[in-house]
């Protein structure tokens, strides 16, 4: 069994949501005073509830009145997930520059999709975690056209997730979030290392902090993949 870590690393100069969104920074502890000796603890200081990969219920957009928490979800559905991985042609998201679009042709041509099942978690790799500590990761990555948003919607996975952090094209917007969350799907996101998968049917474990009340939780992703097989691409 091959396990590869999906979760990109939490530590200054990451990349982060812009503002009002905090900046991650790690601290020691200051001096404890009622023990004696030294004590060694870091603070996390800036850290929220979208800090690197993290988990997210449709409460990120309905609002946690009208929607559940990531502490309600039972542990035992996100512990070996039936997953499938459609990887994309990595050497076209490869450089940085202007945003890169996903098309629903795109998906459909990608070995994982003839695979794909209802209740699936389904997670789109293009290689672009490689930029995760890069200065264009969040303003240049790629984003899916309401096209293939629908076409993923259609398959009805249990969890969708993805290798880049900005779904939507911000200035001129694809209009898919509402169909989205309407579909009660949970995010994985962003995540790094899918180019290292090497089949399309694989299982995934992702397991956030356990933070009641929140409609997001950063939280460690990883998939078990058998070793035999091979990507088609």
């Amino acid at each position: 069994m091959n396990v590869i870590d999906l979760t990109g690393v939490i530590r200054e100069g990451m990349w982060n949501y812009e503002w009002p969104f905090p900046s991650f920074r790690m601290r020691p502890l200051d001096k404890v005073p009622w023990v004696k000796g030294d004590v060694y603890c870091e603070v996390f200081e800036g850290m929220h509830s979208q800090t690197g990969t993290y988990l997210e219920t449709p409460a990120h957009f309905f609002g946690n009145d009208r929607s559940y928490s990531v502490a309600e979800i039972p542990v035992s559905k996100l512990v070996d997930m039936p997953c499938k991985v459609l990887m994309l042609n990595e050497s076209e998201f490869a450089s940085a520059g202007p945003r890169k679009p996903i098309d629903a042709g795109m998906l459909e041509r990608c070995p994982g999709s003839k695979l794909l099942a209802e209740g699936d978690a389904i997670l789109v790799g293009t290689g672009w975690g490689k930029h995760w500590m890069d200065a264009c990761y969040l303003e240049q990555s790629p984003y899916f056209t309401y096209d293939a948003m629908e076409w993923l919607i259609a398959r009805k996975p249990f969890l969708l997730g993805s290798d880049f952090p900005r779904w939507d094209n911000l200035p001129k917007s694809e209009g898919f979030f509402a169909d989205f969350y309407e579909a009660d799907i949970l995010m994985l996101a962003p995540c790094v290392n899918l180019e290292q998968v090497k089949r399309p049917d694989v299982r995934l474990t992702a397991l956030p902090l356990h933070i009641p009340g929140t409609s997001a939780v950063p939280c460690r992703a990883v998939i078990m993949e058998e070793e035999e097989g091979y990507y088609g691409n």
